[in-house]
């Protein structure tokens, strides 16, 4: 068993968890058969979409058990064939380029440079879909949504998005045709739920059970992490409460000043999203700045391949972050 431990995690989820969540999370353990669990998931989903912006008129909600990984994958199994453009500027869009091929998709890639956002005007062409990365935490890199959709909707095409590291914090434009988020992240609760919107006159392909959207559409198929579910809950009445984007963007700015006092970001201030921010490393050491990091409590995120001797990433993610808790943790980085 873990020793007990507390620790402040700087990393893109999963998240510290509002004192609130984990005090009522085992108030009642359910079986997800009984009309309780029906009735939590009703309201989950209701919230789901206020949030969101979107009507079960236009758009289904599909909540599986798993990751953002699975949300994404299941959904590019569910839904996207044909050619697909990938806005490609990061990991995660190397990921969705590479699922897609496997599903013997004809994939074509914008390939922008890592931590570089597209020009929009260049999604316009023959593709069927064009498929985005919101938040690109490779490097902290926000793509340009909106203007990426409306370009790709005037082409014609659908637009496939992963918002799992954005949903909560940045605005996810509703003129999307699926949006893939979890449970933790922005939403600031346990993971365990992987979540996907999607408009419900798309074309629907056969799957595995487990990726089947249709499936988890309309209702439980298998047993799902109950828990997560009940801290989603308790975590969507936390998110009604208080204006989160903002509280994401005073933090991010609090990121940015107090990192730059010894360290360069590595992108430029327009392109930074409010959820991660990525720092040069500058011949440091990056496994030192980690285990410094641990030593007072605090988790920092490495580069990943070929960045990981090149930057390191601090994300603002979570109930345990505030602007003190950001001058102590660049305080011991720079010491």
């Amino acid at each position: 068993m873990l020793e007990r431990k507390e620790q402040v995690l700087f990393n893109p989820g999963p998240v510290n968890l509002d004192p609130r969540l984990k005090e009522n999370l085992f108030n009642v353990e359910l079986c997800h058969r009984q009309p309780e669990f029906a009735q939590l998931d009703a309201s989950i989903r209701e919230r789901l979409y206020a949030f969101a912006g979107l009507s079960p008129d236009t758009h289904r909600l599909s909540l599986m058990h798993g990751s953002g990984t699975l949300a994404v994958d299941a959904a590019l199994a569910s839904l996207v064939r044909g050619r697909v453009l990938v806005v490609q500027n990061g990991l995660y869009c190397e990921r969705i380029a590479t699922t897609l091929a496997g599903l013997g998709a004809d994939v074509q890639i914008l390939d922008c440079g890592t931590g570089h956002p597209p020009d929009p005007a260049a999604v316009a062409g023959e593709a069927g879909w064009v498929a985005v990365v919101h938040h690109e935490t490779t490097t902290g890199l926000l793509n340009p949504l909106a203007e990426l959709v409306r370009t790709a909707h005037d082409s014609g095409a659908r637009v496939f998005v992963d918002a799992v590291s954005s949903f909560g914090a940045h605005p996810v434009d509703p003129a999307a045709d699926v949006i893939c988020f979890n449970s933790s992240k922005c939403l600031e609760s346990l993971p365990g739920i992987a979540a996907c919107f999607w408009r419900a006159d798309l074309e629907t392909h056969a799957s595995v059970p487990v990726l089947d959207l249709r499936a988890a559409a309309d209702g439980i198929p298998t047993t799902p992490n109950v828990q997560a579910f009940v801290a989603l809950d308790l975590a969507l009445d936390l998110l009604a409460a208080e204006d989160r984007p903002a509280r994401y963007r005073r933090l991010a700015r609090k990121v940015w000043e107090a990192g730059s006092r010894s360290f360069e970001p590595l992108l430029p201030e327009a392109d930074r999203s409010h959820v991660l921010t990525s720092f040069r490393l500058e011949g440091r050491d990056p496994d030192e700045l980690d285990v410094r990091a641990r030593e007072h409590g605090y988790v920092i995120y490495h580069g990943q391949r070929e960045l990981r001797g090149e930057i390191f990433r601090v994300a603002n993610m979570g109930a345990a972050i505030d602007e003190p808790t950001i001058d102590s943790l660049f305080e011991v980085l720079a010491a």
